[in-house]
């Protein structure tokens, strides 16, 4: 986990290794940081997803085939 600030507090979560697909529990996720203290009850307005390059040398490709909101 990683915080910061870009004119709005932001927690950004890496992943660990790499994933050819997989599934995120954003509910869970959510729970997670509430429980650390950093926001109380809230709504959820809208889900964001992607990627960030920091840095790479000779540059690289992302390809996102297919990805769902899934509300339960």
């Amino acid at each position: 986990m990683f915080e910061g600030n870009n004119g709005h507090n932001v927690i950004s979560l890496v992943p660990t290794s790499k994933s050819n697909s997989g599934t995120v529990d954003i509910k869970g996720i959510l729970e997670w940081i509430k429980s650390k203290g950093y926001f109380g009850d809230i709504n959820v307005g809208s889900v964001q997803y992607g990627v960030e390059i920091t840095s790479s040398p000779g540059g690289m490709n992302f390809k996102f085939n297919d990805w769902t909101v899934t509300s339960k």
